[in-house]
């Protein structure tokens, strides 16, 4: 897996796409055996990536494990704990290829993840960028209580998300598919949002989509379902306490994403960013919490706890986008992020 060409000139050029990356970043030595595990399932593609870049965000220990581990992958270090919009970024700037791929260092992609992702992304000059399907690997098992819906509070597709190829708002960045020259026309992830070294915000990739298609008009998203990755979930994040602490940073990062969409791109073109959102609490939900009522009045109990944890998970997103909003206006249109959860 070795370097690939010089990108083209536009990002939505030509489609004879001849070269493609894959951006692995991690940050944690504790994870090395997961890293490692996800970049042997990159060796496992039927479509091979020309290159692959491994960064290392702020921990030295974990850097020299993998270079003694002498893979042929290019590995980078950020230099310090910078956070995983700027570890991408930085892995970007050393990308050659057409296609830039992402894939989470907790992730495991199946052998047809990128062949399924490259085709997506090469069906029109019109698409931007396809993102595939992830899937749980609970290191335990889901709990009962566990709803489909709030899956993405462990990084993961959640019910809702389409069942064939669909265009879409965002992709979600741990399992997605760019092409590369639309990030020098565009600028990378910014680092004002996504994961820091504490806390669970994000949102950085939807806030790159936005502006990509802000700026590209006619351009679009895409998911493509067949594009698979299993994303390892452990007990840590298997109980109610994290999702709803989880909600709340998606709450206040969909509030800061709303701040600085509002800033891109012509007037006239600056449409509602939360769409999707209001897509979840009008159809998902709904649905999500009478279906969960019925089955719960059918004999599964169980079903009772999903239907709560849903209402509580989304009530508690909305509440704290509100209060982040709230805290926006009184502060002439800025959000000053609170400190981090230690």
């Amino acid at each position: 897996m070795g370097a690939g060409g010089d990108a083209p000139s536009r990002a939505c050029g030509g489609d004879a796409v001849s070269t493609v990356s894959v951006v692995v970043c991690s940050h944690l030595v504790a994870r090395f055996t997961l890293l490692v595990a996800a970049l042997e399932s990159l060796r496992a593609q039927t479509r091979m990536p020309d290159q692959v870049v491994v960064v290392v965000d702020g921990d030295d220990e974990l850097l020299k494990k993998l270079h003694d581990r002498g893979g042929d992958e290019l590995v980078l270090s950020t230099g310090g704990r910078t956070g995983l919009s700027n570890a991408r970024n930085t892995g970007l700037r050393a990308v050659t290829t057409d296609f830039v791929a992402f894939l989470d260092d907790d992730a495991t992609a199946e052998p047809g993840w990128l062949e399924s992702l490259v085709a997506a992304l090469s069906s029109s000059a019109d698409v931007l960028g396809v993102g595939g399907r992830t899937l749980p690997a609970w290191e335990s098992k889901q709990p009962a209580w566990f709803p489909d819906e709030l899956l993405w509070t462990v990084g993961c597709s959640h019910l809702g998300l389409p069942s064939s190829r669909q265009p879409v708002r965002n992709v979600f960045g741990g399992c997605a598919l760019f092409r590369r020259p639309l990030f020098d026309e565009v600028g990378g992830f910014d680092d004002r949002l996504g994961r820091k070294a504490k806390g669970a915000a994000g949102c950085e990739e939807t806030e790159f989509c936005i502006r990509a298609q802000r700026l590209h008009a006619g351009g679009t998203f895409l998911y493509e379902p067949a594009a698979v990755i299993h994303h390892r979930v452990p007990r840590g994040r298997s109980s109610p306490r994290y999702v709803l602490r989880r909600c709340w940073e998606e709450g206040r990062s969909k509030a800061l994403l709303r701040v600085i969409a509002r800033g891109v791109g012509q007037p006239e073109r600056r449409k509602s960013s939360l769409g999707p959102e209001r897509d979840f609490l009008l159809r998902v939900l709904p649905s999500g919490v009478f279906g969960g009522l019925r089955a719960a009045v059918r004999g599964r109990p169980a079903a009772a706890g999903r239907a709560l944890l849903l209402l509580v998970g989304s009530a508690t997103t909305v509440v704290s986008f509100a209060g982040a909003a709230l805290l926006s206006i009184r502060r002439g249109g800025a959000i000053v992020p609170e400190p981090e959860p230690s």
